[in-house]
């Protein structure tokens, strides 16, 4: 009869354990969620502001300055607004598809990824990169959200701590292994056993990986850049 309580208990414990796990995991990816969904909006405020507003002005500018009597030059600033038009409208898609509330899911972990890269590029701050493999390994698409959120927040971190020129970005499989690194050429930082209960950031990505059965590494030298893999099983 002991050992049947005994037993009981020990499977009352691991549903308990696994139904706090379920619930734990559900409040991360809503707040992964949101938090992508913020830096959504702050991008699309900066680029409004900063990409489309200019276009938009070059193009009223263009308009308003069109010498009708020489047909040559006329016929040149249409060409040249024709083309800023085309840009205008491109990046109006562009900014439509990053609203989709589900684009991680749609667009999938290596297109976001690559979103982000461009991202950085357009800035003329960063040399940024993203090396991938041929085919997109098969992610759980709310492992993914949670995947693209911790990449999201050590270029953030990068952008903002590490005096960084250049990033890369890898994902490659290797033994039924997902593997996500992302380095830099920045000022690095020295490390130590309270790394990760120090800096409440470095925190969230540890805890994030746990519960989506990861792990992450870092490796930083003062003046030697910063290097972080994300691992987990397929």
């Amino acid at each position: 009869m002991a050992y049947v309580n005994l037993y009981n208990e020990k499977k009352r414990k691991h549903f308990e354990e696994k139904q706090q796990l379920k619930q734990a995991f559900n409040q991360t990816l809503l707040q992964s969620q949101l938090e992508i969904k913020e830096e959504t909006l702050r991008h699309v405020s900066a680029e409004i502001h900063d990409n489309l507003g200019q276009l938009a002005s070059l193009i009223k500018i263009n308009l308003n300055t069109i010498e009708y009597d020489d047909k040559e030059k006329a016929q040149l600033k249409l060409e040249a607004t024709r083309e800023l038009m085309r840009n205008l409208i491109t990046d109006l898609k562009s900014l439509s598809l990053s609203l989709n509330s589900d684009r991680v899911a749609h667009l999938g972990l290596c297109k976001s990824i690559e979103t982000e890269v461009v991202r950085l590029n357009r800035t003329g701050l960063f040399i940024a990169e993203f090396v991938k493999p041929e085919e997109e390994p098969p992610i759980d698409p709310d492992q993914a959200v949670i995947l693209f959120r911790m990449v999201q927040e050590v270029l953030n971190n990068c952008i903002k701590h590490s005096d960084a020129r250049e990033i890369r970005i890898g994902m490659q499989v290797v033994e039924g292994k997902l593997m996500l690194s992302i380095r830099d050429n920045g000022k690095g930082f020295a490390l130590s056993e309270n790394t990760f209960s120090e800096g409440q950031g470095l925190l969230n990505l540890r805890t994030r990986a746990k519960l989506i059965h990861g792990t992450i590494s870092i490796s930083s030298t003062p003046g030697e850049g910063t290097s972080i893999i994300i691992e987990k099983s397929m």
